[in-house]
């Protein structure tokens, strides 16, 4: 391995005065899900946490361990860690999201703007930029993708991606623009182009059939690694493309990937993933349980929480298919039955931060509700007691002949999710509700997802479309409720064209789903805990993703 000198050179041509509307732009429309804390060029730990640092080497392969293996990459549907973890390393964006100026930056777009109702927005593509399959990244390239976006690709059956809310068309305008246009006013619009989920495919891709563009070894990127082999369900081979020049301009790697290779293995058994760690046999693990974090730093390697902002709070949405929590006075009981700091002390550890309202505390337009979420088992019941809800022989409430018990689903992807529906799970029988916990077991949450009846989903979501896109539509996995009054909430923040009225709507959309609804159970702030041998120098995107681009290792 040898060092390379880092390049803090701007690689786009000076063009002050667009750059400089392009951004006071995004301050005003692109803020929806932006974190000022959050982290692009440099890691989204905290304070004090091992992030990387000093001179690059160039060279090596670093083995990246993931939870459970995929055998879907389509591109609108990498909402879970697994797929974005490693297609944010294939697929570039239109825009970047750079941490230290809390701003959305050009990427493969190198200038953008909006008119001021937010339903036009402009792009210029960066020239001189290729997909891996060798064909130009241009605007009529970029087109295709944001019609396959907007609208979906109904040949392959892939659906629209949820956070491109009222697209209408995009269309080539002069040799290196693109013009888009939305039948609605979308505020978010901008953010959602810095997603994984909107990453840019050649249009051979777009072309293939479903089972085409699920495959990642048909998946064509201009981002710094391409796929280079896989063997299913045991690993997937990146490679670095070696002319790769088009980063994002404020990132410290203007070049090629410093290492050689990525090597993405899965390690399901939560209980050997620090042990990976510690032996060698892994050089990042993603997934960490709070028992081994201390362990693991203790044996000089590094434990690095990525704060997850682009994102919401843990929490469990509430679905009232079943029609137990159909009263708005249960669901609040159930909120303020839940004692947080028990979580905290018992569950969690100091890599996790308690939740204070749907959006984390990071989250442009955070509204502090901590003090709606104290934990008052007293009131709960008697909101449960007004709700008619009355206490039986066997200490579970019921109403008209049916028992208050309810059900959690969640994947397995958090380590955290079961045990602390288990302490919720004790917390709540003591105001007379019992909880069937099948958080973490995904084959029920296969049947369950679908199934209003089932009342809670654990989960948090990728928020780059803004809090409407997983809430409002009739068919939302979250609640399985589309609520009128909400909806006229989330239709005006996307209008909004001033901070100060965006921070006063997402105040509101905050206290209807926490409070006055009580649709999100809130738990915690979102945060994805990676264990990290000493020698690697590893940064984190906002989004949680490992950024391969800028990592390095040293001590072999």
């Amino acid at each position: 391995m040898i060092s390379r000198t880092v390049s803090h050179h701007n690689v786009l041509p000076p063009n002050p005065g667009p750059r400089r509307r392009s951004l006071r732009v995004a301050a005003l429309i692109g803020l929806t899900a932006v974190a000022l804390t959050a982290c692009g060029s440099t890691a989204t730990t905290a304070p004090g946490e091992s992030v990387a640092s000093g001179q690059p080497v160039e060279g090596g392969t670093l083995v990246y361990a993931e939870v459970t293996p995929i055998n879907n990459w389509q591109t609108q549907s990498a909402r879970f860690y697994e797929k974005s973890n490693v297609l944010n390393s294939v697929l570039d964006r239109l825009t970047y999201f750079d941490a230290d100026q809390g701003e959305i930056v050009p990427w493969i777009a190198s200038e953008f703007s909006a008119n001021a109702d937010a339903t036009e927005f402009t792009f210029t593509i960066r020239p001189d930029v290729t997909f891996s399959d060798g064909t130009p990244v241009d605007a009529e390239a970029v087109k295709l993708n944001l019609d396959a976006q907007g609208f979906g690709i109904e040949a392959a059956q892939i659906q629209p991606n949820v956070d491109f809310a009222g697209y209408e068309s995009a269309e080539v305008i002069g040799a290196d623009q693109v013009l888009v246009t939305l039948s609605s006013p979308n505020a978010n619009f901008l953010r959602a182009t810095t997603s994984v989920t909107a990453g840019l495919v050649s249009p051979a891709t777009l072309e293939l059939d479903a089972a085409g563009q699920s495959a990642i070894s048909q998946i064509s990127g201009s981002g710094p690694f391409t796929f280079e082999s896989e063997k299913p369900d045991e690993e997937v081979v990146l490679a670095k493309r070696p002319d790769y020049a088009w980063a994002p301009e404020t990132v410290d790697n203007q070049g090629d990937a410093y290492l050689d290779k990525v090597v993405v293995k899965y390690l399901p058994e939560v209980a050997h993933r620090a042990g990976a760690v510690q032996s060698g046999q892994v050089d990042l693990v993603r997934g960490l349980q709070p028992v081994d974090e201390e362990t693991l730093a203790a044996t000089g390697n590094q434990v690095l929480p990525a704060k997850g902002v682009d994102l919401t709070v843990n929490m469990a949405a509430v679905r009232v298919g079943s029609g137990k929590l159909a009263d708005e006075n249960v669901r609040r009981a159930l909120q303020i039955g839940i004692d947080r700091q028990s979580l905290k002390d018992t569950v969690l550890s100091d890599s996790y931060e308690l939740a204070a309202s749907v959006l984390n505390h990071r989250a442009p337009g955070f509204t502090d509700l901590s003090e709606e979420l104290e934990y008052q088992p007293e009131e709960a019941r008697q909101l449960l007691d007004e709700a008619g809800w009355k206490v039986g022989a066997d200490g579970i409430r019921a109403k008209d002949g049916i028992a208050l018990e309810v059900t959690v689903t969640s994947s397995n992807n958090s380590v955290v999710i079961k045990p602390a529906f288990e302490l919720i799970e004790q917390q709540w029988r003591e105001i007379g509700v019992k909880l069937n916990n099948r958080a973490g077991d995904n084959t029920f949450l296969a049947s369950a997802m679908p199934d209003p009846a089932v009342e809670f989903f654990g989960t948090r979501q990728f928020i780059y479309g803004g809090l409407g896109p997983i809430f409002e539509p009739e068919n939302n996995t979250m609640t399985h409720t589309s609520d009128e009054d909400l909806n006229a909430i989330f239709a005006a923040e996307r209008a909004a064209t001033s901070l100060e009225e965006r921070d006063e709507l997402l105040a509101e959309e905050q206290y209807a789903l926490v409070v006055d609804k009580a649709y999100s159970l809130v738990l915690w702030d979102e945060v994805q805990v990676y264990g990290a041998h000493s020698g690697t120098q590893i940064e984190f995107t906002s989004g949680t993703a490992p950024v391969f681009q800028g990592a390095w290792k040293t001590g072999g």
